[in-house]
């Protein structure tokens, strides 16, 4: 199993690297500074003692002369004192440390040259040697080991008040994950916002958390309801159909069997409908793709039909105002199962009295003379069918309301969206 690393363990090893790279840098810089120092001091007061060698050498026949204070000239490679040894690459015009070869355990400097002596092109070797300058470096260089030193220091400083502030921002975390871990699958209370130093991104992580927890317990309440409830809605249509093939064997009347056959079919086409929709709204479908068309007061007196024939009911009146036009994107099945369950809820919540299907412009009416929403209804309602309205406006962008009236009963309403709307 791959080793998860926590936050606190993260931020050492990055600080870490960065804080190895900058003392790593900043030797080095130093390091390149001192020789490149060196180097051109070296360079500039080579090139006034060569200078000066030269004119000491004129109209003479000397090998070696001494420049003063620091420098040593010698005319030939065969003339250098047996305890130096030069690099093998040595250019002209450039000062070179002599070989580690060389008997001495000072930092000389060699540069080759080619000057005119006495008329003749000659190899003159200075060999120089600062006593000053050298201790000069390392006077510096023990000053910035002192600052490399405080540097380290201000480094662990650093990291203990990173580590501080890591601590800070994760405890929240921490606390959050044991608060999660803590919890049962039934529990949605709402997450609390953690102690410590919680930030923006907490509060943001924390309020997106009770939003999905909402959402799981929206969907497991519909789960539970659909289980409770959904025999219910198919239950009206078996029993039509059962107590239609048992009426067909008591009768041999030609209108009777017709009769019973168109009551079956109806609810097949119930329970068809009922399918279609509730797979429909599981299904990840863009009503954009679907087309508008025409709601007919035909297709409104077929639903009502086929409930009044469940639930018939002498003491209730069932009555069609088709008063404009609605136009929806919604599939007849969709339509059928909206409609026909607003119906069916009136029909159960009313005993006697007056039931009013109104089509006006974009808009659906289902008034009842019912117990209104604080009353108990005698039949099935407020169920998965409402639950099922619910689901069908929100899928296809209608907005539902469900309100008392202010006598009696209660008024559902579905509102349709424009076409230009859409």
């Amino acid at each position: 199993m791959k080793l998860i690393r926590t936050s606190k363990q993260l931020t050492v090893t990055y600080f870490s690297i960065v804080a190895f790279a900058i003392i790593a840098f900043h030797f080095s810089m130093l390091e390149s500074m001192i020789e490149n120092m060196e180097s051109i001091y070296a360079k500039t007061r080579m090139d006034k003692d060569i200078a000066t060698a030269t004119q000491m050498f004129q109209g003479t026949t000397l090998t070696h002369v001494s420049v003063p204070p620091f420098s040593e000239a010698y005319l030939g490679k065969q003339n250098l004192p047996s305890w130096v040894v030069l690099e093998d690459d040595v250019s002209d015009d450039k000062p070179y440390h002599i070989d580690s070869d060389s008997d001495t355990d000072l930092e000389f400097f060699s540069m080759l040259k080619k000057v005119t002596i006495n008329g003749q092109v000659r190899n003159l070797y200075l060999i120089h040697y600062d006593e000053i300058y050298e201790t000069s470096e390392a006077k510096m260089f023990d000053t910035q080991t002192i600052q490399l030193a405080l540097s380290l220091l201000l480094l662990v400083v650093s990291l203990w008040v990173v580590m501080r502030i890591s601590s800070r921002l994760t405890a929240p975390l921490s606390s959050l994950s044991k608060n999660l871990a803590s919890r049962s699958p039934e529990d949605f209370v709402p997450i609390p916002i953690p102690d410590g130093a919680a930030t923006r991104e907490i509060y943001q992580l924390v309020d997106h958390l009770n939003g999905y927890q909402n959402q799981i317990r929206s969907l497991i309440d519909r789960e539970r309801a659909f289980n409770r409830n959904a025999s219910h809605e198919l239950r009206t249509p078996l029993m039509v159909m059962r107590g239609g093939l048992t009426l067909l064997g008591k009768s041999d009347s030609k209108e009777f069997i017709e009769r019973q056959r168109v009551r079956m079919i109806h609810a097949c086409q119930e329970m068809e409908d009922y399918i279609t929709t509730l797979l429909s709204l599981t299904r990840d479908e863009d009503p954009e793709n679907l087309s508008f068309r025409e709601v007919t007061e035909a297709e409104l007196n077929l639903i009502c039909r086929a409930h009044t024939d469940y639930q018939p009911k002498s003491s209730v009146v069932l009555e069609i105002l088709a008063q404009g036009v609605v136009h929806t994107k919604l599939p007849v099945a969709a339509l059928h199962i909206l409609i026909g369950n607003l119906v069916k809820n009136a029909l159960a919540c009313t005993e006697e009295g007056l039931i009013q299907l109104i089509m006006l412009d974009n808009e659906i009416k289902v008034v009842d003379t019912g117990c209104g929403l604080d009353g108990k209804p005698h039949g099935e309602s407020y169920g998965l069918g409402l639950m099922i309205v619910r689901d069908i406006c929100a899928k296809y962008r209608c907005e539902f309301s469900l309100v008392n009236n202010d006598d009696v009963g209660c008024t559902a309403t579905v509102l349709f969206p424009l076409e230009q709307e859409v």
